[in-house]
């Protein structure tokens, strides 16, 4: 289960976030996903409930946007998208790939309270 490391990653860089910020509150974080990071959301979800506990996340929404694996192929130059981890091109079977898109792991956008009033 290294979904409760990953959540305690996320809260530790949003806490920072919130220290350097003056923000006092989190009250929706979306996460970018890859499918080759082979996260369970539900399990990283109930993890990060836990460990935002008497921080300023706890209670944040946390939205998970998942993404494909999608890969461009140098030979004919078509994206291709799959599941596995064979990196082979569909079209013409060549090996020679590039990875686009199924290694994120990145907060896209957070919600936030500030202490500021203005």
């Amino acid at each position: 289960m290294h979904e409760l490391s990953l959540a305690e990653a996320i809260n530790k860089t949003v806490k920072e976030l919130c220290a350097r910020s003056e923000w006092v509150r989190v009250r929706r974080i979306v996460l970018k996903v890859g499918h080759m990071r082979q996260v369970d959301a539900e399990l990283l979800s109930f993890a990060f409930d836990v460990v935002a506990k008497g921080t300023v996340s706890e209670g944040a929404e946390l939205s998970i946007l998942e993404l494909p694996i999608v890969f461009r192929c140098h030979a004919c130059g078509k994206a291709i998208g799959g599941e596995g981890t064979t990196f082979a091109c569909t079209n013409c079977g060549s090996t020679n790939v590039e990875l686009l898109s199924g290694m994120e792991l990145t907060i896209e956008s957070m919600e936030v309270e500030s202490q500021q009033v203005l």
